[in-house]
């Protein structure tokens, strides 16, 4: 069976906020929160753009990951997306297993 990754990220929306989340496919994500149909929040704070996404080999983790960016205030979450390498670093104060992150580049998924 071919190895299955899962992605926490975070969009952008319309009003300015972050909304954060996890898929196993970020394109299809994209298009059913930019429908209304992914979350929620989106559903009232239309998404505009992935700012970052991190790879991640489990879903396990991967919760715990979207789980530690939601309770973080704007101003740390941004910092994560201008580097994304620093989610690894803090969320490692709390979580030693986050050596299976890596980090990827969504910007082409914007276009």
């Amino acid at each position: 069976m071919e190895n299955e990754f899962y992605y926490v990220y975070i969009l952008l929306c319309e009003d300015g906020s972050y909304y954060t989340g996890v898929t196993n496919n970020l394109k299809e994500r994209f298009i059913k929160h930019s429908k209304g149909k992914g979350a929620k929040y989106t559903k009232t704070h239309k998404p505009i753009k992935f700012l970052s996404a991190w790879r991640v080999e489990n879903i396990s983790i991967a919760l715990k990951i979207e789980h530690y960016i939601k309770k973080q205030d704007k101003k740390t979450k941004t910092m994560f997306i201008e580097n994304k390498r620093l989610l690894k670093k803090y969320f490692l104060k709390e979580y030693s297993e986050l050596n299976k992150i890596s980090v990827i580049s969504v910007s082409n998924m914007n276009s």
